[in-house]
């Protein structure tokens, strides 16, 4: 009875390292497929975007944000944003998820987020950024950036 019981322990043990295996095989093999294409449209856009402008912020995003978005909001959200300065240096990329799923608006899509540290010239700061695949490219569907620095 006890040899039956630690074998079925066992067996659980065995598929549950399998599956922590094979997740991380997976991740690893989806942030290494972003990585060529992701990365330099991040490295173009948060310079870009780091210029605190309407217009340009907004191309940025995808169509349906640009829609939805209030734009008294987006010139609020940039003015505050603004006060980080000009961007100085960005750090290493770190890849989080890349995720398929259902849009509200309808369709859907593949998500890819990405965390990078960024430099700017009135402080430290961490950005998040999702980005939607669009055929060849992307667009910016969530940019967060968290800093003390906007406290001041």
């Amino acid at each position: 009875m006890f040899k039956k019981l630690l074998k079925g322990f066992g067996i659980a043990l065995l598929i549950l390292i399998c599956l922590f295996i094979l997740i991380a095989v997976w991740s690893g093999y989806k942030s290494s497929e972003y990585e060529k294409t992701a990365i330099p449209y991040m490295d173009t856009a948060i310079a870009d975007i780091s210029s605190w402008e309407l217009d340009t912020f907004k191309s940025y995003l995808t169509p349906f944000e640009v829609e939805n978005i209030n734009e008294d909001d987006l010139k609020r959200l940039i003015k505050a944003l603004s006060k980080m300065g000009a961007l100085v240096e960005i750090g290493e990329y770190q890849f989080n998820t890349v995720t398929s799923r259902a849009l509200t608006s309808g369709g859907s899509g593949t998500f890819v987020t990405y965390t990078v540290p960024a430099i700017y010239e009135n402080g430290d700061a961490v950005l998040t950024i999702t980005l939607k695949e669009e055929g060849d490219s992307f667009s910016v569907y969530h940019f967060k950036l968290d800093s003390l620095a906007l406290f001041d």
